[in-house]
């Protein structure tokens, strides 16, 4: 059983690295060099996940099923909510310097859920473990663009670049309403209320939807390209901790928060995956428009999404290892 769940998890891991390989091959034969290029490709994954989304969730889920599955929508607000103390102790015990508190907390919590938890998931699990993930991304989504751009602009208001800001806008909220949320919503309010799906319709989401996931590891690739390994070698203490937090106090607090519970292992599993992944990416993007410390965020980003490359096949064993 242990050798056969070692030897799953290291071909998981093997497909991943194949594509993401392969990203970072077409990146190095220049195919990315301008920014406009890694864009596109970053698009086409946006565009492709709400149908996506959409597609999992009215196809894997019946009516009772999926009130199984909110049963435990609050768990993954409950261990956020708990990361995020986390990283307030870290800013009290003084070990992160004053200027990016804001921002270390919001990098300290919030994963890139979609871009690099699709691919994992899907490769691991299949479409069944979509769903399981997407309930943990909507409780990622609400963290950042509420608690996580609040933090940001009082980085941006302590170093006077920023206005004090509230804990609820209307910019934040309506980011929050993003298309891979809303196919993730409709697609949950379609199997609710039992509406049915004209099959052209299924289908078409379903084409759609299958290139989210290769493109997103593609483009996972051509940023680990970019970046370069380089970034590893010289990293301030605050990076650090939020390698800690991406790959050790994230999943560990979500396994401890899960094993009291009786559910499915799959949803455990996915639970626990979707915790343990690299910064979100557009924290840079909120730091640098807040009048945060954007080059902390880039570093971090950075850093956990090529550390992902030593870690995932530690990570991959020991998840598929959980019951």
């Amino acid at each position: 059983m242990l050798a056969a769940t070692i030897l799953h998890s290291l071909s998981a891991v093997c497909v991943l690295l194949i594509v993401i390989g392969f990203g970072v091959f077409l990146a190095r034969k220049g195919w990315f060099d301008a920014p406009s290029h890694r864009g596109i490709v970053s698009k086409l994954v946006n565009a492709a996940l709400p149908c996506f989304l959409f597609y999992s969730v009215i196809s894997k889920f019946s009516h009772g099923e999926l009130y199984n599955l909110l049963k435990f929508a609050g768990l993954p607000f409950l261990t956020v909510g708990l990361n995020f103390l986390i990283s307030v102790l870290f800013i009290k015990l003084g070990w992160v310097r004053p200027h990016m508190k804001g921002t270390f907390i919001t990098a300290f919590t919030g994963a890139t859920v979609l871009f690099v938890g699709v691919p994992l998931v899907q490769t691991m699990y299949g479409s069944n473990g979509i769903p399981y993930l997407l309930v943990y991304f909507f409780a990622n989504c609400v963290f950042i663009w509420t608690v996580g751009i609040f933090n940001i602009q009082l980085d941006g208001a302590r170093r006077g670049m920023t206005e004090e800001p509230k804990i609820f806008s209307v910019h934040g909220l309506k980011m929050l309403l993003s298309p891979p949320l809303m196919g993730f919503l409709i697609g949950l309010i379609v199997v609710l209320l039992s509406i049915p799906v004209p099959k052209f319709i299924s289908q078409s989401t379903h084409t759609i939807g299958q290139l989210a996931t290769p493109l997103a590891l593609v483009f996972v690739g051509i940023t680990v390209w970019q970046i370069g390994f380089e970034k590893l070698r010289k990293l301030p203490r605050e990076v650090w901790l939020i390698l800690l937090s991406c790959y050790v106090i994230r999943p560990i607090t979500m396994y401890l928060c899960t094993m009291p519970l009786d559910m499915d292992p799959l949803m455990r599993k996915c639970f626990i995956l979707a915790s343990a992944l690299p910064v979100s990416s557009v924290i840079a993007v909120l730091s640098k428009a807040y009048g945060g410390d954007e080059e902390f965020a880039s570093e971090a980003i950075g850093a956990s999404t090529v550390a992902m490359i030593f870690v995932l096949p530690f990570l991959l064993i020991a998840v598929n290892l959980v019951n």
